[in-house]
């Protein structure tokens, strides 16, 4: 049943963008900011509390986001999986939330390939996130460990990404530690499934040009966080039980850098 808005498509467009523009202007400096060191403790020490991975402060993964093909862009926007579509490379901390974004790389283009070109790798290579350079300290052992970045096959190994171990090469310790790192990289699929659970438009091609995607997805980010912090429910994995409880997180906060 068509809804009548009693003016032209054009219009209800235009308001469609103008909201979305407004949403990130205001939202954005409150849900996507820098976390300050204290915050990135708090974060490593949720990663703990929740997936038993206590010196992780970021998961990150890339997300295709579907769109119809511009016209005359041959292949640029055709992904591994068979449709046009356009990156969203993200990082999230352990409750799911959006720390960084960047949005907009080509969909041909490699989850690997993405990040390399990213502002996320260039903020992280010169160290401007303020992420702890202490390392932590296992429990009753002389054993200390930096804090990580965890992520899956397809990211470079670096001194602050973790990834895990090639299938091949599996003993019993690299398989609980690929376990671990599993739970703990997932955060950021979770938050990839509830993004696109909670905004429908997700769950198909957008249908406009990959400028105004980008636009779209900049706003469910914002009110991704928004809706999480304040009336999202948070999974507790502190007790026995794997039920879930409300979670205050008025502490805690994210940034996005630039996009493409």
């Amino acid at each position: 049943m068509t809804v009548p808005f009693h003016m032209s498509r054009r219009s209800i467009t235009r308001h469609i963008y103008q909201t979305c523009q407004v949403l990130w202007d205001v939202l954005q400096p409150l849900e996507l900011k820098s976390p300050t060191k204290h915050q990135w403790f708090k974060i490593a020490t949720r990663f703990g509390d929740l997936w038993d991975f206590p010196f992780a402060v970021e998961a990150i993964d890339g997300k295709h986001i579907a769109l119809n093909a511009p016209p005359k862009s041959g292949s640029m926007y055709y992904c591994y999986k068979g449709f046009p579509s356009i990156v969203l490379m993200a990082v999230s901390d352990a409750d799911s939330c959006f720390i960084l974004v960047d949005c907009g790389q080509y969909g041909r283009i490699s989850d690997a390939g993405v990040y390399r070109t990213s502002q996320i790798s260039k903020l992280l290579e010169e160290g401007k996130l303020n992420i702890p350079t202490s390392e932590f300290k296992v429990n009753s052992t002389e054993r200390t460990i930096p804090f990580m970045i965890v992520g899956d096959e397809a990211f470079p190994l670096k001194t602050y990404l973790l990834k895990p171990y090639a299938a091949k090469t599996l003993d019993q310790e690299k398989r609980i530690y690929n376990y671990r790192h599993s739970r703990a990289r997932r955060t950021v699929e979770c938050a990839f499934s509830i993004l696109a659970k909670k905004f429908k438009i997700f769950q198909r091609p957008l249908r406009v040009e990959p400028n105004k995607a980008v636009l779209l997805t900049d706003a469910a980010l914002v009110l991704h966080n928004f809706i999480r912090r304040r009336g999202g429910r948070m999974v507790d994995r502190t007790g026995e039980g794997t039920g879930e409880r409300h979670v205050s997180l008025g502490s805690t906060h994210a940034w996005r850098t630039t996009f493409c």
